[in-house]
């Protein structure tokens, strides 16, 4: 057998495990990665630990269709490293990438063109390829996430995995801190008027038709949040209209009898430069309409005993829920500062279901904060969609 090592890397895994370091959450969009630097730091790892002669490094991740992306081309076009592609599911789920994965871990071992995998994975699927390979000769090292309060020492990694490979080595952390990144918000304020200076405002590198830093436009329906002083402007404005209405009865085609200031928006009010000032249209106010608490809402006021009239302990569940709720809140955040105003239209129309892509992500991070079996409860994933929606209010 061949005296060289090779290292198989669960790109989905691992850009998971990044994201939930440096942005709370493991939506894509909402972090980027240094590839190069990335994949150099593990290579560089594997070499201070084993002195033999690296094969390649097989970088294992999901595209449409099995298409390669750009970002994948890039990965590709890195020295030594070699991209393998499953497909990508409509909900956002993975298809085919743990069995490239085993099959490679175990042709390789069968070929004999290396004694020692490394493989960084948490994956459960794999142990039966990891068992094979150790069948045929191959020592088997699982390269984990350093967690220092999961009891196995790293992060997001199966059980039945780790009992059946000969080793596990721990990646620090501070390699993730070095590589990955939190995106820059594609939204934040809407624009300021530019009538005056002739300014336009550019088409984003997104597509949305937005200048960098701008919040997206509301949709259909949607009427804008005003600050203070566009606030006290409108009911300046509203209370000039009432009054011209109620006045408007004494003589409704006498400029006098209407103001100076009807008397020059009948006329036809122009600005400095002669052009038609554009005059405002009618007003339209939405009622302030709040759900009602859906049925099972998770109780938020304290409570009290009757003994004492004391507030009770804070219960496990509260906790819980506080906890599962916190993800949806930075899944929320990092969504919406990284889209563009097409994807927040299409979105909203939607309401209240999520689409799949975002019901996954949030689910799995929940679980990967309080535990899968706690994230199957039925209430748990209401409350997370539930708090999802608010924190979207919130931003658009």
């Amino acid at each position: 057998m061949s005296r060289k090592s090779v290292i198989f890397v669960d790109a989905g895994f691992l850009l998971a495990t990044g994201g939930l370091r440096v942005t709370g959450n493991s939506l894509r969009s909402a972090f980027s990665v240094q590839y190069k630097s990335l994949a150099d730091g593990i290579q560089a790892f594997v070499s201070e630990r084993d002195s033999r002669d690296l094969l390649r490094m097989y970088w294992y991740d999901a595209a449409k269709d099995g298409v390669f992306s750009d970002e994948h081309k890039r990965i590709g076009l890195l020295p030594g490293v070699k991209v393998r592609l499953g497909r990508m599911s409509y909900n956002g789920e993975q298809k085919g990438v743990d069995l490239k994965l085993g099959l490679d871990l175990v042709g390789v071992a069968r070929n004999r063109s290396a004694d020692v995998a490394y493989l960084l994975s948490g994956d459960d699927d794999l142990a039966e390829a990891v068992e094979a390979a150790q069948d045929l000769g191959m020592k088997v090292v699982l390269l984990g996430i350093e967690n220092q309060g999961h009891r196995l020492g790293v992060t997001a990694v199966a059980e039945h995995l780790a009992l059946q490979v000969d080793d596990i080595a721990t990646l620090p952390q501070s390699l993730l801190d070095r590589c990955f990144a939190k995106s820059a918000p594609v939204v934040a304020a809407y624009p300021a008027a530019s009538s005056e200076t002739g300014a336009e405002v550019s088409v984003s590198s997104n597509g949305s038709g937005r200048a960098p830093g701008m919040r997206p436009l509301p949709g259909p329906g949607v009427v804008p949040a005003l600050g203070a002083a566009a606030a006290e402007e409108a009911a300046a404005a509203a209370a000039e209209e009432d009054a011209a209405a109620g006045a408007g009865t004494e003589a409704a085609g006498s400029p006098a009898a209407v103001g100076p200031a009807a008397a020059s928006v009948a006329a036809g009010p122009t600005g400095p430069s002669g052009r038609p000032v554009p005059t405002p249209g009618p007003r339209r106010v939405l009622q302030d309409v709040r759900p009602a608490p859906a049925a099972g809402a998770v109780r938020r006021e304290p409570l009290y005993s009757t003994a004492t009239g004391a507030p009770a302990a804070q219960s496990p569940w509260f906790d819980l829920v506080e906890s599962a709720e916190a993800v949806a809140v930075s899944l929320a955040d990092n969504w919406h500062g990284s889209v563009s105003q097409r994807e927040l239209s299409e979105l909203l129309a939607e309401r209240p279901l999520l689409p799949p892509t975002i019901d996954r992500v949030l689910i799995k991070d929940c679980a990967a904060k309080i535990g899968e079996a706690k994230t199957d409860l039925q209430d748990i994933r209401k409350a997370i969609r539930a708090a999802f929606w608010r924190r979207l209010d919130e931003l658009v």
